[in-house]
């Protein structure tokens, strides 16, 4: 069935994109948006874009999730108390609670979330107006039982999802925050003209690291980025890193290395194998690895018990666009989310002078054009550089981006059990496609 775009749906306040039955799909910030949309999930379903809809019946989408970006999901409809909250809102609405200023958009978003029905750009927009309003929620017309409840200020935020009182609206928010992450993940390094990734490392002397020998093994604790903390002179700029700037990553399923010194060759753990455990407090990255019984493992813990040994560091890439901002000299960089690939236990306890300066090559441009995911596929070439056992899915992963990319005259059927030789010719092979 194919898919069109128009600007008189009543469930969204500018555009949107529709089915032949006038079944929606998804609302748009522009008509610009709604085309692009149209364009992906008609290319993803093999058909020809419709162009602009023509038909006089319009239905609500019956859909639990949406295309956000290409053929990738992420689930936008709203949980049952942010539905309620709009239905709220809207009686209050009708009963002349909510004032003049209200905008007619605002109203038909409040509809479709009753519905269940959220567009991508609405939850973006969602979270963004509520943080900015929650202090509103403190008014005493704005608090359940004070005189004058429910204020103007109550009634859109219920408009919006956020309920009528800021402990309700605090929930939403940390909702579409988690959404919003999502969103964001799954388009990462598809935005037009994006630029080529680039693997930048940083280093932390931090005194607290910590380790012990429990039954299972010697575990290391300690940071690997502190928050807030101004770096040295990293060439002409210093940098600090915003609370939270680890969040979206350490939500994602990519697999997260522990190495010595940045080299993947002495992998100490990772946080797929769950021997390595990531998380965000309020000092900062806060790692916990259980150290392997190996050479690499043995010296690391001996190194740091010693003293010898006291920095972490971590190796990381920018999102396409939002994960930093500059003051206007282009002397201070504040890190607000960042792509995180590696931790590493380091022999110097400072920021190095050439920071930034090694580059991931290419490695999201190969796989958009491949029509892989990024992640997969980095993981895939590390085990092989590691020398580590692939799956089955890692074999057919690597042997799509050489058909793609680099397509043979005549196919060479490696059987079942793929060899390591094979693999290392497929890697020579990338290595060339990807500049490296």
């Amino acid at each position: 069935m194919p898919y069109f775009v128009t600007d008189q749906h009543p469930d969204c306040g500018a555009w949107a994109v529709v089915k032949e039955d006038g079944e929606l799909l998804a609302c748009a910030d522009s008509q610009d948006a709604a085309v692009e949309q149209m364009v992906a999930v008609s290319l993803a379903e093999d058909l020809e874009p419709g162009g602009s809809y023509e038909g006089d019946t319009f239905l609500p989408a019956p859909v639990r999730s949406v295309s956000v970006a290409e053929t990738r999901e992420v689930d936008l409809t709203p949980p049952a108390y942010m539905r309620a909250s709009a239905r709220r809102g809207l009686e209050w609405h009708a009963e002349g609670l909510s004032g003049d200023g209200l905008v007619d958009r605002t109203i038909s978003e409040a509809r479709a979330m009753a519905r269940g029905n959220i567009s991508a750009d609405k939850w973006v927009r969602l979270r963004a107006w509520i943080a900015r309003h929650l202090v509103d929620m403190d008014a005493p017309a704005n608090v359940p039982g004070e005189d004058g409840y429910p204020g103007k200020g109550a009634v859109a935020m219920a408009l919006w999802g956020g309920g009528g009182s800021m402990r309700s609206a605090e929930r939403a928010l940390a909702y579409a925050d988690g959404v919003v992450g999502r969103i964001e993940e799954e388009n990462e390094g598809r935005a037009r003209g994006e630029a080529l990734s680039k693997m930048e490392t940083r280093i932390f002397n931090v005194d607290s690291f910590e380790v012990r020998e429990d039954s299972d093994g010697m575990h290391l604790e300690g940071y690997a980025a502190l928050f807030n903390s101004r770096s040295e002179n990293l060439g002409g700029f210093t940098e600090t890193i915003q609370p939270g700037a680890f969040r979206t990553s350490l939500r994602a399923r990519n697999d997260i290395k522990f190495l010595w010194n940045h080299d993947t060759g002495a992998v100490l753990g990772s946080t797929r194998a769950g021997t390595l455990t990531l998380t965000e407090d309020e000092r900062g990255l806060r790692v916990s690895g259980l150290l392997p019984s190996t050479s690499h493992g043995r010296d690391a813990a001996e190194l740091v018990k010693r003293g010898d040994v006291s920095a972490f560091s971590f190796g990381f890439s920018m999102p396409a666009r939002g994960g930093d901002s500059w003051n206007a000299e282009g002397t201070e960089r504040m890190l607000k989310s960042v792509r995180l690939h590696e931790v590493s236990l380091v022999a110097f306890p400072a920021y190095p002078e050439t920071a930034g300066t090694a580059t991931v090559r290419g490695l999201d441009k190969i796989a958009k054009r491949a029509d892989v995911d990024a992640d997969a596929l980095a993981d895939a070439l590390l085990k092989i550089e590691n020398g580590d056992d692939i799956t089955s899915d890692d074999r057919q992963l690597l042997e799509k981006v050489l058909s793609e990319l680099a397509p043979e005259p005549e196919a060479v059927d490696a059987g079942p059990d793929l060899s390591m030789e094979m693999l290392a010719l497929k890697k020579k092979k990338l290595a060339l496609l990807m500049g490296l």
